[in-house]
């Protein structure tokens, strides 16, 4: 059974209305009549129909006057334009005008015979046309490219995303194959493959890496599907490709993520056991220095031995700095003081040309430990030192701004949120980095200079520290056109600088003091025994602990104790436990924090809770004599 439609008739002849009204109720239709077209558009404007039958004379307009007011109303209802006054130029305009059809009234009336057919066509038209529209709007809306093309190829349609994806014009696109994306990257066996896939009706999908007209290159992920028609014959292709280099990017941010975790986590475990057997082998080597029967020759290792412990130190220190675990004593801090002062020891020790680039507001600050950001700005002078030419007259960049970001900012390794920030800029003009390389850069040890030329920790143990600041590191570098690394640290609203606390006297002997009772824990025997020597070389008596278990079993025997030294990186135990089982079991002794790892967030809150200082492992003699004075006189 045909469909029932919804028509208005627009007809100010009362016979002809009544006859094609018949006409179409007898095919199922439903049918409204009117005489006028004012009528008509008041009609039209509240009430939807499937077709509007409107003939061209009317009482007070003509049909094509009426028309054009319904397309200026944007009115869509469909039109059949039915007169008795038909010829080709009032036909040509009436379907400019957007009437579906044009019938003549024949004064034999024969044209009610096919009017139901011709209102059936017009509609299925309409429909068609509808679905056509939304098809394309689809298209041309579509975030992804959208390709269409013969069996051989040859481009016929392309979407306004895809043009804008590659760069091309539709007219450079149409009738091009696609092989003018070729990016070179893929085999002859990649492309067969494809080919085969789609000519025997499947669809292909999968990655590839295209390149736009700029020349650069585009990573997508692509789907391309065979058309069949109702006969079931291949006709054409359609490919939908997809930018992936905000997805690529992300993974890469992940994995880096994830890497600098899982290594930052083992550099900071290994950091903490070798600072153990450094404070082993500098305790003994120190105490073997006091000997007055050692030899001159003797004597000379033993001063061997502890400098390259020293420097041994010092290598774990940019270690935990990477594991993002500096001992950090961060205070507000003026940038362009320390900026400028950065700049002179790069100029004068370095060798290397530096343009600072004031900025417009000269007080920006921010809470930083300035020797660690120093070092983290020295790291970075140094990697562009070595990536410029020898010859280079073309000096480093530093530059220092304000930037206030309302949303997330997409950068590598990692997307800045958003923020108020102080920026710290270094910018080389050298060699610049690869996409291989970059995506290596923040792997320690990994570098691309000579063997001896360099340990690979520059650039990860910049990033430790700036992680310690709260702070993001992010790196911008292409080949030929030079690097540059920003730092993003948080901005200081108000500065209040506090003055700054006097070092800790270099005491070569221990003062004279009161001999007091010190309970030392410790995992680690050989810090044991060489905190317990340099303690009894000061006149104090010294008890050990392997745990905080043993520590807390010691003072339930209520024997006197003036000062606890406490491990902080006890394995199997916390830190934060042991401190309060003691606090608990001794409230008014002071206890000294002694540990080669400074975890910065648990040593911060127990120096609030009450712990009298930090001690880092390695130390010296006279660093812990001074520690452990100023805690038993607090």
């Amino acid at each position: 059974m045909a469909e029932s439609l919804q028509l208005f008739v627009v007809e100010d002849d009362n016979d002809i209305a009544f006859l094609i009204r018949k006409s179409l109720e007898r095919a199922g239709h439903r049918v409204t009549c009117c005489r006028t077209g004012a009528d008509a558009l008041i009609v039209l404007s509240h009430t939807q129909f499937h077709l509007v039958l409107l003939d061209h004379r009317l009482p007070d307009m003509q049909g094509l006057e009426l028309l054009r007011t319904l397309n200026r109303e944007r009115i869509t209802t469909p039109v059949l334009m039915v007169t008795a006054y038909g010829d080709e130029h009032l036909a040509t305009q009436v379907l400019q005008a957007g009437a579906l059809d044009y019938i003549v009234k024949d004064r034999a009336l024969t044209f009610l015979t096919e009017l139901p057919k011709r209102v059936q066509e017009s509609v299925t038209r309409h429909r068609l046309q509808q679905t056509n529209r939304l098809l394309i709007e689809a298209l041309e809306s579509a975030r992804d490219g959208i390709m269409i093309t013969d069996l051989q190829g040859t481009i016929l349609h392309v979407n306004t995303a895809l043009e804008q994806m590659y760069g091309y014009s539709r007219q450079e696109l149409i009738g091009q194959p696609p092989r003018l994306f070729k990016s070179g990257v893929h085999s002859r066996e990649f492309f067969a493959d494809f080919w085969k896939t789609i000519l025997n009706r499947t669809s292909w999908q999968g990655e590839i890496i295209n390149r736009r007209k700029d020349g650069t290159l585009l990573d997508t992920s692509l789907t391309v599907s065979p058309i069949v028609d109702a006969s079931g014959q291949l006709t054409h292709f359609v490919g939908i490709y997809r930018d992936m280099t905000e997805r690529k990017q992300i993974e890469r941010q992940l994995f880096q993520a994830q890497k600098m975790q899982s290594v930052g986590t083992l550099a900071g475990g290994v950091a903490h056991e070798f600072n153990n057997l450094l404070a082993g082998i500098q305790g003994y080597a120190s105490l073997a220095m006091r000997d007055p029967t050692v030899s001159e020759s003797v004597l000379e290792f033993l001063h061997l031995i502890v400098q390259l412990s020293e420097r041994a130190a010092n290598l774990t220190r940019q270690l935990l700095a990477f594991a993002r675990k500096p001992a950090l004593s961060r205070q507000p801090t003026a940038m362009v003081k320390l900026l400028e002062s950065t700049a002179d020891l790069v100029r004068h020790s370095l060798n290397i040309q530096v343009n600072f680039h004031r900025p417009d507001d000269e007080s920006l600050s921010a809470l930083a430990d300035a020797n660690q950001l120093q070092q983290a700005l020295i790291n970075l002078s140094l990697n562009a030192r070595d990536a410029m030419p020898k010859s280079s007259l073309v000096p480093l960049e530093f530059r220092l701004r304000r930037l206030q970001l309302a949303g997330e900012l997409p950068a590598f390794p990692q997307n800045v949120p958003a923020g108020d920030y102080v920026v710290i800029e270094v910018e080389d003009h050298g060699v610049g980095m690869s996409p291989d390389v970059l995506a290596q850069a923040m792997d320690p040890f990994f570098t691309t200079k000579e063997v001896g030329q360099g340990t690979g920790l520059g650039l990860p143990v910049v990033f430790g520290i700036v992680h310690g600041h709260q702070g993001h590191l992010t790196i911008r570098s292409a080949v030929g056109q030079g690097t540059c690394v920003s730092i993003y640290l948080p901005r200081l609203a108000e500065t209040d600088f506090a003055p700054a606390q006097p070092a800790g006297p270099q005491v070569l002997e221990p003062e004279p003091t009161p001999s007091r009772r010190i309970l030392v824990i410790d995992d680690e025997p050989a810090v044991l025994d060489v905190v317990r020597r340099y303690l009894e070389i000061a006149g104090h008596q010294v008890v050990g602990a392997r745990s905080g278990a043993e520590g807390a079993q010691y003072l339930a025997t209520q024997e006197p104790v003036d000062l606890i030294i406490l491990d902080l990186m006890i394995p199997k135990e916390d830190g934060a436990t042991n401190y309060q089982t003691l606090r608990a079991a001794r409230p008014g002794v002071p206890i000294l924090i002694c540990t080669g790892l400074v975890q910065n967030d648990l040593a911060q809150t127990l120096l609030n809770q009450g712990a009298c200082n930090v001690v880092l492992k390695p130390f010296r003699m006279n660093e812990l004599w001074y520690a452990v004075n100023n805690a038993v006189k607090a």
